[in-house]
């Protein structure tokens, strides 16, 4: 035993000084930090890291190479301004990291340089939940947020941006999500009765009596999920069963008008973030599963169909990765980006035509720990 010891440590002084002689030779590198990320396009992926603080991670759309992050609190929401000249992010960050006293933060980013522009609190009823699109918002003229309460009861607390503060808090009971009408400073959200409900409040921050609509959805053999889209100036939600629903909510009221039932064969769509507009084309993308049946609406995307919304009908199904959510550029030749339940990153090109389908062009595994929203500043 001491003779094989003594080889070995003989062994290793010979190795530790080659090691040494080879140091002598080695340059030592020069760290900088670049001060705005690359020109070109780029990919904003929100990851909630559910077992600590979020992130927010910036990829370049062409190699989907990381070029910088942005650091956020627990549970956070992404929001990427109308004119994609801000990030906002909205969390809570607790005095004790896992306990204690919390304050609720809305911090906004320039998307360029990833510095902090400035950062304000707002009630520390903010919602701790799932990243979802319903739960931050901007209003129309860009001036409020619209932020989703919750302790448990539910409320949205309105909130001016110029002077950084509360404006009011709008109890909701029952409600879940605000999407700001496309004029004034109004909301509808959705109720577990079936029906959305319009609140307009003013800019001294009175509030009208809720404008509730007929039944819209089934909350018990139809619910619907709560992410929505703004589609031709409605309102657009997509049900469990495969119904996608518009909604008028320009009048007193918010009104159901058309509805699309798109799936088929034991299909249904899934997934958090799971639709996705091109506005160029008309065209809506949407994550699907098959064998569909109760539970099934968060699982990850075999599928992903393409609707035109002008006919209604089903133009294209490709094959899926795993995505969980999905976003698409706005260029007149879109990409749709996805990333998967185990967060890899996957970028499509999309062929337009009377059949719309996609071909995945690019991939990146590990780009998120747990990833919830996407966007894209192209």
């Amino acid at each position: 035993m001491k003779h094989h010891l003594l080889l070995s440590l003989s062994v290793l002084a010979a190795t530790g000084g080659q090691v040494l002689a080879q140091e002598k030779d080695i340059q030592p590198e020069t760290l900088a930090v670049e001060a705005r990320i690359s020109e070109g396009n780029h990919i904003y992926l929100m990851d909630m890291g559910i077992s600590g603080s979020s992130s927010v991670f910036v990829l370049n759309a062409d190699d989907l190479s990381l070029e910088g992050n942005i650091g956020a609190g627990t549970f956070s929401q992404m929001l990427m301004s109308g004119d994609g000249k801000s990030i906002y992010t909205g969390s809570v960050y607790m005095k004790r990291y896992t306990r204690g006293p919390i304050e609720a933060v809305i911090e906004e980013y320039d998307p360029q340089t990833l510095n902090l522009r400035r950062e304000f609190t707002v009630s520390d009823k903010m919602a701790q939940t799932l990243s979802q699109k319903g739960a931050l918002n901007l209003s129309a003229d860009g001036k409020y947020m619209l932020v989703q309460n919750a302790t448990p009861a539910t409320s949205i607390n309105v909130v001016d941006l110029a002077a950084g503060k509360d404006l009011v808090e709008v109890p909701t009971p029952g409600c879940w999500t605000a999407y700001p009408s496309i004029e004034e400073l109004a909301f509808t959200t959705i109720c577990g009765d079936g029906s959305l409900v319009k609140y307009t409040v003013g800019a001294d921050g009175t509030v009208s009596e809720p404008a509730k609509s007929d039944k819209i959805f089934d909350a018990d053999t139809a619910p619907i999920f709560g992410v929505a889209l703004r589609i031709d100036g409605k309102l657009v939600y997509i049900s469990f069963d495969g119904k996608l629903l518009e909604v008028d909510d320009s009048g007193d009221k918010p009104v159901l008008g058309r509805t699309i039932a798109f799936a088929k064969d034991g299909w249904a769509p899934s997934g958090y973030t799971l639709m996705a507009y091109h506005a160029a084309s008309k065209t809506l993308f949407v994550m699907m599963h098959s064998n569909a049946g109760d539970g099934t609406h968060k699982n990850p995307a075999e599928e992903i169909w393409a609707i035109n919304m002008t006919s209604g009908e089903v133009v294209g199904r490709s094959a899926a990765h795993g995505e969980t959510n999905i976003a698409v550029s706005t260029g007149e030749v879109p990409q749709l980006i996805g990333v998967d339940h185990l967060g890899g990153l996957h970028r499509y090109d999309v062929t337009l035509g009377d059949t719309v389908s996609l071909t995945e062009s690019a991939a990146k595994e590990g780009a998120a720990f747990f990833p919830t929203m996407i966007a894209t500043d192209y």
